[in-house]
């Protein structure tokens, strides 16, 4: 059964060199629910990334909790957390996070490596990823050869490998012409169709005003207003 991603009066504070702290993210209450689209939008420096990396488990809170379900990322061992975010988040980053030295069909297939699939079950998984992507015939290359597109669309198949319930992407349009920023829209209404829950971060309105976007939360100095 599909589970509620939330933030629950969620602080992020981080050192300042020297002295004193900042607060990246404040006291932010947020529940992303099974089968939705919704975008969180603000400038630059708002505290998006930051809130991202928090609902991801990549970033344990100052002050608050972060929930799927009845389980706080926070309060699990560190092999417990772990093993909850690669089940249940795939993660798009706006740099996409490709590692050159692999191949596109390496990239895609490298989630696969901790479940103890076999090298040939990967392959054969990160195949049929590829070609729903219409990247089949990219297999063999260096991510490096890739335009931002195809980047942006082998980071996201490699999101899916292991089909989390979960996609938090961020700046997923960056790097994107109209066309293929529609390409994503109809991409991710249809994960969120099929029962996932997808939020971007964003500041790019062909993004958080596209048809099939439902919520847009509004970050502005980390908190959420509006």
């Amino acid at each position: 059964m599909a589970e509620t991603l939330r933030a629950a009066r969620v602080t992020k504070r981080y050192a300042l060199a020297g002295a004193g702290t900042i607060e990246a993210v404040c006291a932010v209450d947020l529940a992303v629910v099974p089968g939705s689209f919704e975008v969180l939008v603000g400038p630059s420096g708002s505290g998006k990334t930051t809130l991202l990396g928090l609902l991801g488990g990549l970033v344990l809170p100052t002050e608050g909790e972060i929930l799927f379900g009845t389980r706080p990322f926070s309060r699990l061992r560190d092999h417990q957390r772990a093993r909850l975010r690669r089940e249940t988040v795939g993660f798009v980053m706006q740099d996409y996070g490709l590692v050159d030295r692999m191949s596109v069909l390496e990239n895609v297939s490298l989630p696969l490596v901790p479940t103890g699939a076999s090298a040939a079950d990967r392959r054969r998984k990160a195949t049929a990823l590829l070609e729903s992507f219409g990247l089949a015939a990219r297999a063999a290359e260096d991510p490096r050869r890739l335009s931002g597109g195809e980047r942006q669309r082998v980071a996201l198949a490699r999101a899916l490998a292991l089909d989390p319930p979960i996609v938090l992407l961020d700046e997923p349009t960056a790097h994107l012409d109209a066309e293929r920023t529609k390409d994503l829209v109809e991409r991710l209404a249809a994960l969120a169709k099929g029962g996932k829950s997808v939020l971007c971060a964003t500041h790019d309105p062909r993004l958080y005003e596209a048809e099939g976007v439902g919520r847009v939360h509004r970050l502005a100095d980390g908190r959420l207003v509006g």
